[in-house]
């Protein structure tokens, strides 16, 4: 084996001349090459030292605050609107395209706005809607679907902030608009038909627009919501039969009603 000296990154030194020697190695507890350089810089290592408790902090305070957090009544699942607002749903991310067409069947005179898709999920529930009026029983929601229409109603999807309403109504620039919870989008729209139900029964409150619907209105709006779920097929049962059964089924629905804060 030949005794020539080689230099540190393994090149054979001149004859004569001895390698340079390596650089002393840093001892600070870090993974080092050969030649004492770091594996990793020091700044990536003191940046995860300190980003890791700031991300388990952030952990268990998102934990915390999800377990904590009381679980809704199916009365507070429905928040109450206003004197121009059936049920309250926050804010509200509308389609971007404002393409207008004209309902189906019973609520042809009014229209469906929003893109095609959305229209296209509208349209089906408020067939479904329309159907289940034809079977009679539905009086109330047949006083609010003529309500509807005399203004030039509307129809449309949108995403509501808060998540766990189905529908809500509002006056808006003269037009009673019946507002569907995007969720419908994503599966078949029929599903949406015993909330259709449930706010043209709303609609049929005398005062409304005008005065905040009365706790006596939402209970036989939800009794008819009901009755819908209970002709709907059980794959297309949504989450909103689950709640209205749970909310008729309590000892007192009314006062449940008025204790999440419908007026008497």
């Amino acid at each position: 084996m030949s005794d020539d000296a080689r230099d540190p990154a393994g090149r054979k030194a001149p004859s004569g001349r001895k390698a340079p020697p390596l650089p002393p190695l840093r001892d600070d507890g870090l993974p080092t090459l050969p030649t004492g350089e770091p594996v990793l810089h020091r700044w990536f290592v003191i940046a995860m030292l300190v980003l890791v408790p700031i991300a388990l902090g952030v952990s268990i305070w998102a934990a915390t605050a999800t377990f904590g957090r009381a679980e809704l009544t199916p009365a507070e699942r429905r928040p109450p609107g206003g004197p121009e607002v059936t049920i309250e749903r926050g804010a509200a991310q509308l389609s971007p395209t404002d393409e207008l067409e004209q309902g189906p069947a019973c609520f042809q005179g009014g229209q469906i706005i929003g893109d095609s898709g959305s229209r296209a999920a509208a349209r089906r529930a408020m067939q479904g809607a329309c159907d289940l009026i034809a079977g009679g029983g539905y009086d109330e929601a047949l006083a609010g679907l003529r309500k509807w229409a005399r203004t030039d109603g509307r129809v449309r999807i949108a995403a509501f902030e808060l998540s766990g309403v189905e529908s809500s109504a509002r006056l808006e620039d003269g037009r009673l608009v019946i507002e569907l919870n995007a969720a419908f989008q994503f599966e078949d729209a029929t599903a949406a038909a015993p909330a259709v139900i449930h706010q043209l029964a709303l609609l049929a409150a005398p005062d409304f627009p005008g005065a905040p619907i009365p706790g006596e209105q939402e209970l036989r709006a939800a009794q008819l919501q009901r009755q819908a779920c209970g002709e709907l097929p059980p794959r297309l049962r949504p989450r909103g039969c689950d709640d209205v059964e749970e909310l008729l089924a309590a000892d007192d629905p009314l006062q449940d009603l008025l204790d999440a804060g419908w007026p008497r």
